[in-house]
């Protein structure tokens, strides 16, 4: 494919899903900046992802703001103004290109509103009048990763092996404070999930982090405070750190915190992802979720746990899971 412009100055990456979402995206990064060593790369997210934004290699700036017709569940509907005030940085921004690692029509229309000429995606339901580059969808039987690298084709890009990764490096100031309160070596645990019916119970989770602290390995909880309330209220107090004690409790504190865990073992969520790309070694939790697609496929090594229900894992399940991960990382 003929690349639309020869040697773009400014390319806009468009993230404005999720926070695991975004992750994914971090992939396209480097082969852009190899294909294009001079080139400005900047990143358009949500709000509350934007501090993982910053930990995407090569990026310049991030632009932030949350779309107005996404609400997240239970949760007011975002304002309009700050979305119309991040469209109008994107605009002066003068972007060449802009690559939609995911492209729903409404995404796709407010990056065309923006005046970017060059604009790529997958196509999806009704996104096409918005892009000037229009692949084939996306293959829900095949790895995010290696469906999202066919968005670099349109520039003449190869990515035969994408993996997702983040730069830990303007977390140094935070690393330096957490490692402070945090020991040596910790499992992070994260036993949340945007959809709580593909959640383990969480006495099986009490009961991987007592088998972990007989291990000598105490355990850092990891999730929102009302998530982390709802650990604290259990009969039988889990022992560990939870990380909304630490630092400001934002998603820099925890990202800097999963930055220093020596295991990472939750759910099919952003967290994962998180430490997945920072080089920590993980165990995803998948019941089911979409494994074929969404398994950890970052720079640290992974183990899955996979069963069709919940109720189907258990604590020693995810343990000869991490048995097996610690084992064939230390080889």
């Amino acid at each position: 494919m003929t690349p639309p412009i020869p040697d773009p100055a400014r390319i806009l990456l468009v993230a404005l899903d999720n926070l695991g979402d975004l992750v994914f995206a971090s992939a396209l990064t480097p082969p852009l900046r190899a294909a294009y060593p001079n080139a400005v790369i900047d990143v358009w997210c949500r709000a509350y992802t934007a501090p993982v934004a910053a930990l995407l290699p090569n990026v310049s700036s991030v632009i932030a703001a949350d779309p107005f017709w996404s609400a997240a569940a239970n949760r007011p509907r975002p304002r309009i103004l700050p979305f119309l005030r991040a469209m109008a940085a994107v605009r002066r921004g003068r972007f060449d290109v802009a690559v939609l690692s995911e492209a729903p029509w409404r995404t796709a229309a407010a990056v065309a509103a923006t005046r970017i000429p060059v604009r790529i995606g997958l196509a999806r339901h009704r996104n096409a009048a918005f892009l000037t580059h229009v692949l084939p969808a996306a293959n829900a039987a095949k790895p995010v990763l290696t469906e999202q690298a066919r968005l670099l084709s349109a520039l003449g890009i190869a990515s035969p092996h994408p993996r997702y990764r983040l730069d830990a490096t303007p977390l140094r100031s935070r690393r330096d404070d957490l490692s402070r309160h945090l020991p040596p070596r910790f499992a992070a645990l994260h036993p949340f999930a945007a959809s709580r019916s593909r959640c383990l119970p969480l006495p099986e989770w009490t009961a991987l982090a007592l088998a972990l602290q007989s291990r000598d390995l105490p355990v850092l909880w990891i999730g929102t405070a009302g998530e982390l309330d709802e650990l604290r209220s259990l009969r039988t107090h889990p022992p560990g750190t939870y990380v909304d004690q630490l630092g400001d409790g934002s998603l820099s504190t925890t990202a800097a915190a999963l930055s220093l865990a020596s295991l990472f073992v939750g759910h099919d969520s952003g967290p994962l992802h998180v430490a997945g790309a920072l080089g920590v070694p993980v165990v995803g939790v998948f019941a089911p979720g979409q494994p074929e697609r969404t398994f950890p496929q970052g720079i640290g090594p992974s183990r899955l746990v996979h069963r069709a229900t919940p109720q189907e894992i258990d604590a020693a399940m995810i343990l000869r899971a991490i048995d097996a991960l610690l084992l064939s990382s230390a080889e």
